[in-house]
């Protein structure tokens, strides 16, 4: 998506306060548009269905169940729908559990600004985003698992492959990865099917999970939102 490009948001937010305080500071741009509202699961799924926007800004903890499992029920039911997570706890397991669960990013509510802007931008895209209070955080929760995901998961992969791997794990677009490999939009659309193939993938945020298992010390994967 371009610079110019109108992204429709729909927010889930128990808080009518914070919907108001996000509306005011998206609204102010020309590039989101806060086009539906809701303070529950219900409602947020209702409006997600009949106006089909390009990201949804879900909130962790709502009336009627938590974000991770309103994200499970949103991408069961369209599995190309965007979501970003916005939350006041930095619990690396939650986190975790709301990129498992589909969502493109998690990012804080004291976040600057700025930074929403360019987390909202990612994630509307094929980006995997963490704002960037939490990327210690999440690296130390990888550290501490257990080893069983080593690059063994990347064993049927070809050289190409494992090239692309990183690229795509980092949250960047097709056209990136074939302008940094030197390769065609199609060729890397073939090469990133087949590793989702391989890897029992189907969505770039559970590559970025994935990837970073197999990292031994390195850091996190995703887009921060400097």
């Amino acid at each position: 998506m371009d610079a110019q490009h109108l992204y429709r948001i729909v927010l889930i937010d128990d808080s009518r306060m914070a919907r108001l305080g996000l509306r005011e500071q998206l609204n102010r741009t020309a590039e989101f548009r806060i086009v539906g509202e809701a303070a529950s699961i219900a409602e947020g799924l209702e409006l997600i269905e009949r106006l089909n926007p390009d990201l949804v800004l879900l909130d962790i903890s709502l009336p009627d169940g938590s974000g991770v499992q309103a994200c499970c029920r949103l991408v069961a039911g369209r599995p190309d729908t965007r979501v970003l997570i916005l939350s006041v706890y930095d619990d690396p397991a939650v986190i975790r559990e709301a990129i498992a669960a589909g969502a493109q990013g998690y990012v804080l509510k004291d976040t600057p600004v700025a930074m929403w802007r360019n987390a909202m931008r990612r994630a509307a895209g094929s980006g995997v985003v963490l704002g960037p209070q939490l990327i210690g955080l999440v690296l130390m929760e990888v550290r501490e698992m257990a080893n069983g995901l080593s690059t063994a998961c990347m064993v049927d992969l070809s050289p190409q492959e494992r090239r692309l791997l990183p690229l795509v794990a980092e949250g960047r677009t097709n056209k990136e990865i074939a302008v940094a490999l030197s390769l065609s939009d199609k060729t890397v659309k073939n090469y990133i099917s087949n590793m989702y193939s391989k890897l029992g993938v189907t969505r770039r945020s559970q590559v970025a999970t994935l990837y970073a298992r197999t990292l031994p010390s390195g850091g996190i994967p995703a887009e921060d939102c400097a």
